[in-house]
């Protein structure tokens, strides 16, 4: 009986967190981005009760960053806040990273100040499709708009099906994902050396710290 109740508690809880890090992901879009970040949480065996991914941010940079406050400030126990957005004709983009750098998110555990949690503006630019066009092609090409990201993936054979909001990218690209990482420091340190930032993604640095998490 005693047994019995334990388990009913627990399910009524939900999952139990993990002893590493609280993270909060917010992405731009309602599908392609959490989609992408929620398979890759379940490869990598991580927690849901640790990582929490969310489309809730709505679609514009600084709608992104000012929601990603408002879900630290309800629960300021997190460990590292990430907000992942396009540039592609976001008027307020250079905003939203302005704000990103500049806010300092103040952690508290048990009541008690905590220091302060990671805030990182995970973006790419023109967007998140030139991480994946990445896993299959290393590029330097302005890109300019999302558009011609796409225009660019569907000559790649890997993607001639892709549709924008589409579930199971993460799966079709997990193989390739050494590759992409690859590209993508080559992409961003030729970017950074012609003093541009098209194209770019800062992907690969919430890919890496959620693969050291899993560690």
């Amino acid at each position: 009986m005693g047994r019995s109740r334990t388990a009913r508690s627990l399910k009524r809880r939900g999952p139990i967190r993990e002893p590493y890090d609280f993270v909060l992901i917010v992405c731009e879009g309602e599908k392609t981005e959490p989609n992408y970040f929620r398979a890759l949480v379940r490869d990598l065996r991580l927690s849901s009760a640790n990582v929490v991914v969310t489309g809730d941010g709505g679609s514009a940079p600084q709608s992104v960053v000012a929601y990603a406050i408002e879900r630290f400030a309800a629960n300021p126990t997190y460990d590292a806040v990430f907000c992942v957005f396009d540039k592609d004709g976001h008027a307020r983009y250079d905003e939203a990273r302005i704000t990103i750098r500049d806010h300092r998110l103040r952690r508290f555990e048990n009541g008690m100040a905590a220091g302060s949690a990671r805030f990182e503006a995970i973006t790419s630019v023109p967007c998140f499709e030139f991480w994946l066009l990445l896993h299959v092609r290393f590029t330097t090409a302005p890109m300019r708009r999302c558009s011609n990201v796409q225009k660019a993936m569907k000559s790649e054979a890997l993607f001639q099906s892709y549709e924008k909001g589409a579930q199971g990218w993460y799966e079709r690209t997990h193989g390739l994902l050494g590759q992409a990482l690859t590209n993508a420091d080559r992409a961003n340190n030729a970017a950074a050396a012609a003093k541009t930032d098209d194209p770019t993604t800062l992907v690969p640095t919430l890919v890496r710290y959620l693969q050291d998490l899993g560690k």
